[in-house]
């Protein structure tokens, strides 16, 4: 097989079972070119999300509640898979999570060769593509990280060399880093402008992780203008809690632990909170 026709995949799995894809990346090569690329949000089984996966790839339950589930669309992608050459970086992880999500569905296993880009530098993607002269992209997005392993296989085939002192340092940093406290005049109700039908009036909202499109603060003066009574924690009073990735671990129990006892706390998350504070203007 010519080495420089492969495919190359990459999973983001919505929790820590490997058979919970929720973004598919392919990126198909001949002849040293990447003449196909595509990504695909799946549904995961039950769209069960863990908090901790979407604050590193920022897929949440309401970007997939609506696409179709890995076995609707197995008979396209297996075009792109089946009797090719495999590239991936980490490979044990994704084809961990291709055959697991295979079994799940009762799906036959495809006949592949498999080549690891992780394998053959010893190097994170980042860190690869940085080496290479390749163009970075964000990570953990299914499609990006398709393009930067596909471009990184070809010049690896083709003899160069990870040139190991163009990578940059990184600067270490908790994965939640970046929640912004909200204090001030934010957190005073003030009703008196506001329209009594919106969906926030009285209602006491708390935001947690990290919004991608807004400010937090810029988001808690608009539902503040809506009425709102924002809090910095929840409790059993707390009428909803708009979500960004990376949403607090203890917050997120809290919710779940006040809602068995009776409280009926509305999870948010920002595309949805999005559509809210957008048709009430």
């Amino acid at each position: 097989m010519d080495k420089l026709n492969f495919t190359v995949i990459d999973f983001e799995t919505a929790n820590s079972s490997r058979n919970s894809i929720c973004q598919i990346g392919i990126c198909k090569v001949e002849s040293g070119n990447i003449i196909y690329s595509e990504s695909y949000f799946v549904q995961p089984p039950d769209n069960e999300f863990s908090h901790w996966n979407i604050g590193i790839h920022g897929i949440s339950p309401d970007v997939t509640q609506n696409k179709p589930f890995f076995s609707e669309i197995w008979g396209e992608i297996k075009l792109h898979i089946e009797n090719q050459l495999i590239v991936a970086h980490n490979a044990e992880f994704d084809i961990d999570c291709l055959f697991k999500t295979l079994e799940y569905y009762n799906l036959s296993i495809p006949s592949i060769e498999i080549e690891c880009t992780y394998k053959i530098s010893g190097l994170n993607l980042i860190d690869l593509a940085e080496s290479l002269d390749i163009e970075l992209s964000r990570h953990h997005d299914a499609l990006n990280d398709t393009r930067m392993c596909a471009e990184s296989y070809i010049k690896l085939k083709l003899g160069h060399l990870p040139n190991l002192d163009k990578i940059t340092i990184k600067e270490k940093k908790s994965l939640f880093a970046g929640h912004e406290k909200l204090t001030g005049d934010v957190l005073t109700p003030n009703l008196d402008q506001a329209d009594p039908t919106s969906i926030f009036y009285n209602r006491k909202v708390v935001f947690t992780g990290i919004l991608s499109k807004i400010e937090r603060e810029q988001a808690a003066e608009i539902v503040k203008r809506m009425g709102a009574d924002i809090d910095s924690g929840i409790t059993k009073r707390t009428d909803f809690v708009i979500i960004g990735s990376g949403a607090g671990p203890s917050k997120l129990k809290k919710i779940s632990e006040f809602n068995e006892s009776g409280s009926k706390i509305r999870m948010v998350y920002e595309s949805e909170f999005l559509e809210l504070i957008h048709s009430s203007r």
